[in-house]
This record gives structure tokens, sequence and C-alpha cells, in this order.
């Protein structure tokens, strides 16, 4: 085992290089008269200060109507965020917590998933009384209890479609709130 040695900024950015390179930690241990301990531990600090230093490599872009631009532009301006990349940076961050799957809202939409099933089976045998009675060459029996069946489907497909128009909102509703809540975090803290 080496003894062990403090290792400068040049010979620490020189094991980042070589490792991108391929050398194998073992290699950079006894070139550098370091554990392979060392050698991971100097990896794992460089990349963190990098990423604390902030070195940005990657580009995003998106394309956006004039509208889209000015309302985003007005939401930061109401944050004191002057610069949109900064606002951008700080909503992907944030994403990973904002577009998780929501499991409320896939039980929800399970049973109203089951509840259209049910009233898909209720119009089928609707649909076969009249075509029975057609092929019988018969009036078909369309009572009171038909109608008010029919009725009843009708109203249920209505209020379904409210229901899953509601649940559409408040999960857009959420994911502005929660983007708002990171937008004034990052306002909050560039202070």
């Amino acid at each position: 085992m080496s003894k062990r040695k403090r290792l400068s900024r040049d010979e620490r950015l020189a094991i980042v290089r070589d490792r991108a390179k391929g050398v194998s930690p073992k290699a950079l241990a006894q070139k550098f008269d370091v554990t392979e301990r060392t050698i991971y531990y100097t990896l794992r600090t460089e990349k963190e200060r990098r990423r604390d230093a902030s070195t940005r490599t990657k580009t995003v872009s998106v394309t956006l109507t004039p509208e889209e631009l000015q309302k985003f532009d007005a939401l930061i301006s109401r944050l004191n965020i002057n610069n949109r990349s900064d606002a951008l940076r700080r909503l992907i961050q944030s994403a990973n917590g904002i577009f998780q799957p929501d499991d409320h809202l896939a039980s929800e939409l399970q049973g109203f998933r089951a509840a259209l099933n049910r009233v898909g089976n209720n119009v089928t045998q609707i649909a076969m009384r009249l075509n029975e009675a057609k092929n019988k060459g018969i009036a078909p029996v369309f009572g009171v209890q038909s109608l008010n069946q029919i009725k009843a489907l009708s109203t249920f497909v209505l209020d379904f479609a409210d229901q899953v128009d509601l649940l559409a909102r408040r999960r857009v509703e959420h994911i502005t709130l929660r983007a708002r809540a990171e937008l004034k975090e990052l306002a909050d803290g560039a202070e």
C-alpha cells in the first residue's frame, strides 16, 4: 500500500482526464503513488466540484408561440427572475417531482374505465333488444323503463365527462402550483 500523499490540483485533473480516456483506477493509483480508494474519491470529488461550480455542457432548446413566451416572461418577471435560463434550469431540476406518474389520477381513471365499460354493456343490451325485435318483425318494446334507462345512461356519460375534465384540470393546477413554487424558490434564492 502506498503511503499517504496529498494530490495537487494538476494531479487531480490529470487523474480525471486519464480515467476519461479509459485508464484503470489501479493503474492510476500506481502512477500517482496513491491508493485506489484515493482515485475513486478524487473522481467523485471532482465530479461534485464541477457540478457545484455549475459547469454546464448541455443545451436545451424549446420552440414557443409568442403568446407562450409572453406568459412565461410575465410569470418570471412577477417572481423577480430576470433570466429565462435560470428559470428553466430550476424547472428542469425540479421536474423529477412534478412529472412523476400520478397514482391518484391513475386509480381514478381506472374506476372511470370500469364505469364506462358498464355503460357500454348497457347500451349493447338495449341495441340487442331493439335488433331482436326488428329481426322478428315486431315493434320493439320501448317503454318507460327503456326510456328511463337511456336517460340514466346519457346522464352518466355527461357526468363522466365532467368528472374527467375536473380531474384533468386539478392535475394541471397542481403542476402549475408546483412549477410556480419552484420558480419562487429560485427567485428567493437569487437575493
